[in-house]
């Protein structure tokens, strides 16, 4: 599996600015009462220490479950180590609340090979009944450097019932500012079919109909898309290797052997290739013992 890694996904912390109300973060804190939480981030020197492999050509794919990259306190030191080894960078980010400095020291670390992505889902007036506490004014900052940058720049965008109506403005706006890409992102998160921010669009796409079919208890065949992509593996802000952000999801994890046995996957006191060496049983019966990660996350279309 070494040969073909093609990247990897780095949660850098779980810190982040925004209350999404579908966000696993968000969705934890009000859970439990914002009980058992701590802000973490990972620490670099054992991120390090853990990537034993050559980096040419592979993406990190800096995003998470449940923190935004750029809250991350060591995220140009890191970037600085990818590109200095050939590899690839893309963000996931909101993009609130960074000054012009900040964005321009980061607009020169990347190049044309590079992505951000801003998750914007609807207009300047309504994006934020959703990205709670998000802020315009600072995001729009950051849009600027970026889109005048080497990077490639896109709008991530999901439907959701109080923005069904904006996709074309926010796709007009997107070309007036700039953009490289607007991108429609379908969501999975509904609970049900009465969930206040489900857009009244009647074909969700096939994986949402998987997802409702497991949870109603059906047989759902499972497609893991770890053993087809090779570029899931995960690293969670407090250092620990799961195959995949939905594996490391708090309605997963703590339930699944990645938890029982985390002692074994925590990147300070072993390396990639370690791990990886480890999983050989995991991925031979993945798609008979069918872990519910992967019935909600990678279901047979």
């Amino acid at each position: 599996m070494l040969d073909t890694i093609k990247g990897l996904h780095l949660e850098l912390t779980n810190i982040c600015t925004l209350k999404c109300p579908r966000c696993s973060r968000t969705t934890f804190l009000e859970t439990f009462k914002n009980k058992n939480w701590t802000n973490k981030q990972i620490n670099l020197q054992d991120l390090q220490n853990f990537i034993d492999i050559n980096l040419h050509g592979k993406l990190f794919n800096l995003c998470g479950n449940d923190g935004d990259p750029i809250y991350y306190d060591q995220l140009f030191e890191l970037v600085r180590w990818v590109k200095s080894n050939n590899g690839l960078i893309q963000i996931s980010t909101n993009g609130s609340y960074k000054k012009q400095d900040w964005w321009s020291e980061l607009a020169g670390l990347l190049t044309a090979d590079d992505k951000i992505i801003f998750a914007i889902d609807g207009m300047p007036n309504n994006f934020i009944q959703y990205r709670i506490n998000a802020d315009w004014e600072s995001m729009l900052v950051g849009i600027k450097t970026m889109v005048a940058s080497e990077a490639k720049v896109e709008w991530q965008y999901i439907p959701f019932s109080y923005n069904i109506d904006s996709i074309e403005p926010a796709r007009q706006l997107s070309q007036e500012l700039g953009f490289d890409f607007f991108n429609i992102l379908y969501s999975d998160r509904w609970e049900s079919d009465n969930d206040p921010f489900k857009p009244a669009i009647d074909d969700q796409g096939p994986r949402y109909e998987k997802i409702v079919d497991w949870r109603q208890g059906k047989n759902v065949e499972i497609d893991p898309q770890c053993k087809t992509t090779h570029a899931d593996h995960f690293i969670t802000a407090d250092g620990y290797y799961t195959p995949c952000c939905y594996s490391a999801n708090y309605k997963f994890f703590y339930s699944s052997d990645f938890y029982k046995n985390r002692k074994d996957y925590k990147i300070s006191t072993t390396t990639l290739t370690t791990v990886l060496s480890k999983l050989a049983d995991f991925y031979n019966t993945i798609e008979t013992v069918k872990p519910k990660f992967c019935s909600f996350n990678c279901p047979r279309l």
